[in-house]
């Protein structure tokens, strides 16, 4: 596997820990009683989650891993 296919495999985690961090965000600012800046955290995490499978499907850059990854995010960001 070449270079440039590993760093197009790296494209679409990036949009997924993208929206981990937004949920992450979203969490901390809720518990502190922030809820507008919650709110646009959960509104970017969505941006986000709805990015990593288009740019998945782009780039033609699918795998397993990115696929459990972003179901076990979309927990995280929008379960929790």
């Amino acid at each position: 596997m070449s270079i440039q296919r590993r760093g197009i495999y790296l494209l679409p985690n990036l949009c997924t820990t993208a929206c981990l961090f937004c949920g992450f965000f979203a969490i901390v600012k809720t518990i502190h009683g922030e809820f507008v800046p919650a709110a646009w955290g959960i509104l970017a995490a969505g941006i986000f989650d709805f990015l990593d499978g288009r740019v998945a499907r782009l780039t033609r850059a699918e795998s397993r891993f990115g696929i459990e990854y972003d179901s076990l995010v979309d927990l995280a960001a929008f379960g929790l």
